[in-house]
């Protein structure tokens, strides 16, 4: 197996970063003492299908930044995997985006080491009025949001809401009303077809999925910002599906977790792994349109909706607990901040040389912060961490830039659209969503009535040019309403691109939304979605929404707004030269040292006869980063070809080349890659 070992630091100060009012723990004397306990989490995620092209992308959720925990380190083992980085969604969620080889079926696993600050919630007061909640700020109003997951004006979820708050005027109470009576909820899944909202689970009972949409349904019709939060739970003895709890806000204090399953308010930090933390928009799930906010899935529609596959997938466990004083934690905390806000935007990603090997460089000191965790050692780990952050400094890459953005406000932006009973439209909704995501105008499918059967149509971009990008990405809004039951999407919506007009690639699977069950009340709103498109840099691309209707129900449709592909530009001298690199695995051996060998063509068109160039050439092992392997003159190259023999270091692995060519000034003047990605 191979393995990939990322490093990097995120964080959500533990202390003091509540928008009104501050933990009390801001005021303890900084010589006070308090634990972190680093906790070992880790998914074996499955592929069970054969993707039908020769490299698909996977997306899966890893541990996160938020409230006191801090992720310190990531490790991938996958044998097909090709590369992979980090996809920042909504704030405070990233997931993981990877790119595999074609294979009958894949194991996909992840360890990560978290650091997770303790937090009793000793400094909580026992009394809040109901009436502070008249003073939330519209950030913490939007937690407020009746959703597909928290259906808050159902009959059912109001009723409930009366009976947990009774005649109680303290937030404290009701919060514990509302624990205790979440925990009260049968795991029961009788109702046909199943599902995860609030109001499934009131009438009928539910998960811990379930529990948590219920009580934070629960806690906004009483006024409470409340939301849902995937994790990881350390008291599990068996790997798990995952697990859904929340937190609520508290004016004056900030966000406190609550354990919907166990019924426990004030739930301790450190007894579990945050993996997402739902945003309104999460709540109109897409991928899984069952009430399921979670962002599992893949760039292949035929692998279905479970592929990866993360049933019974997850655990996580207590390693160490360190003790020491608020200010070196914080200390830690804050240096670890800015560490991931390079580390997390640089990985996956090519630079030049010089960014590369500070990279690298920085990647190894971080290797060691957490050796010294491990050991509990955090002075040592104060001191690599700050080592790594310097070495980062030094990189100072090009800024992430729009590369094109159309919200759909003016007409005549290149788009084109058509097939079989096409209805795409651009403007203003008048049947499905109450308005666009933004502005006045969006595209859908039939904007003033349902769509129509036996559809297969399609809404195409212009050319979005990502050559000379080293990474790139898609941001849109999606709001959707189809035929959709369960695990199966009968009408669905997905997306595809083209870089040659003739041959489309899928970059995204199918996409659902409002649960069909009658007897579930209908929401429905708009839910962003971020797909990786780094794969395809170096083309021109056009992107297109394809819709898909069968012969029996339609609903309200698909629609898209706020269409955002963004990456970072590289800076090339626009000179007149070509290059190509072919790479060959050879049978023979080298009788002295016995081992296996890579051919490395490399091909220059230099028509203009430009001097003093220099050619690097990389290797990379799958999901590494890009090493010096050589560096060329022009005096070294026979005419335009060179031809560079390398003894592999692991014969069972298929390595990835890279050639830059550079000028004198260090102007990069063309880049070329082996085609075995």
């Amino acid at each position: 197996m191979k393995k990939v070992i990322s490093i990097f630091f995120i964080v959500i100060l533990g202390i003091g970063t509540f928008s009104k009012g501050n933990h009390n723990q801001n005021t303890i004397n900084e010589n006070a003492f308090t634990t972190i306990a680093l906790l070992k989490a880790s998914g074996r995620l499955k592929i069970r299908k054969r993707a039908e092209h020769e490299t698909y992308q996977v997306y899966f959720h890893i541990p996160i930044a938020f409230q006191e925990q801090v992720p310190i380190a990531i490790e991938i083992d996958c044998k097909p995997l090709i590369d992979y980085r980090f996809l920042h969604l909504t704030p405070p969620n990233v997931i993981i985006s990877a790119r595999l080889k074609q294979t009958s079926k894949a194991s996909l696993n992840w360890t990560g080491w978290v650091l997770i600050k303790e937090n009793t919630y000793a400094d909580c007061p026992e009394f809040v009025p109901l009436t502070a909640l008249n003073e939330l700020s519209a950030e913490e109003k939007k937690w407020l949001q009746s959703t597909d997951c928290a259906q808050l004006s159902a009959p059912i979820v109001q009723e409930k809401a009366d009976l947990v708050r009774g005649n109680t005027s303290n937030l404290i109470e009701l919060a514990n009303n509302t624990a205790l009576y979440c925990t009260s909820i049968p795991y029961d899944f009788s109702h046909d077809p199943m599902a995860f909202d609030a109001v499934y689970t009131l009438t009928w009972g539910n998960s811990c999925t379930g529990h948590a949409h219920a009580g934070a349904a629960l806690l906004r019709a009483n006024g409470v910002p409340a939301r849902s939060i995937l994790n990881i739970p350390s008291w599990a003895s068996a790997y798990m599906d995952m697990h859904w709890m929340i937190d609520y806000f508290v004016p004056g204090y900030g966000w406190i977790n609550m354990e919907t399953s166990l019924g426990e308010n004030f739930y301790n930090p450190q007894e579990t792994v945050v993996v997402h933390v739902s945003n309104p928009g999460d709540e109109f799930p897409v991928f899984f349109p069952v009430g399921i906010d979670g962002f599992w899935h893949t760039s292949e529609p035929e692998l279905g909706i479970f592929n990866p596959y993360w049933g019974r997938a997850h655990h996580s466990s207590q390693e160490t607990l360190i003790t020491d004083s608020f200010e070196k934690i914080a200390e830690a905390i804050q240096l670890s901040k800015a560490m991931f806000d390079y580390y997390s935007r640089y990985w996956g990603v090519y630079f030049n040389r010089d960014q590369n090997n500070n990279i690298f460089r920085a990647y190894l000191k971080q290797d060691a912060a957490l050796v010294d965790l491990q050991n509990g050692d955090l002075d040592s780990f104060l001191i690599h961490i700050r080592e790594a952050l310097d070495h980062y400094k030094e990189v100072a890459p090009e800024p992430m830039e729009t590369i094109f953005f159309d919200d759909f406000e003016n007409a005549g932006t290149g788009w084109i659209h058509g097939g079989i009973e096409d209805e795409w439209e651009m403007g203003s909704p008048l049947y499905g969503p109450p308005g666009a995501h933004s502005g006045q105008n969006c595209w859908g499918v039939d904007l003033d009535d349902t769509y129509n059967n036996n559809a297969d149509c399609w809404l195409m971009s212009p050319g979005i040019d990502l050559r000379n990008t080293s990474c790139a990405f898609l941001s849109f809004w999606v709001w959707n309403w189809v035929e959709d039951q369960y695990s199966r999407i009968h009408d669905p919506l997905w997306l595809d691109l083209t870089i040659d007009g003739s041959q489309f690639y899928p970059i995204c699977n199918y996409m659902g939304g409002v649960n069909d069950d009658p007897q579930i009340p209908d929401v429905g709103g708009w839910s962003r979605v971020v797909l990786d498109l780094s794969h395809y840099a170096g083309h021109v691309v056009r992107i297109r929404f394809r819709f898909q209707s069968n012969h029996s129900k339609v609903q309200a449709g698909s629609y898209v707004d706020d269409f955002h592909v963004y990456g970072r530009i590289l800076e090339f001298e626009k000179k007149p030269i070509v290059i190509e690199l072919n790479a060959f695995r050879k049978t023979e051996r080298a009788w002295i040292i016995r081992k296996e060998y890579d051919e490395i063509e490399l091909s220059i068109n230099n028509p203009y006869q430009l001097k003093g160039l220099t050619y690097d050439i990389f290797i990379r092992e799958p999901g590494q980063y890009y090493q010096l392997l050589r560096e060329i003159t022009e005096n070294e190259i026979q005419g335009s070809r060179y031809t560079l023999l390398y003894p592999l270091p692991n014969r069972d692995i298929e390595f990835q080349y890279l050639a830059v060519a550079r000028d004198a000034n260090d102007k990069i003047l063309a880049i070329a890659c082996t085609k075995t990605i």
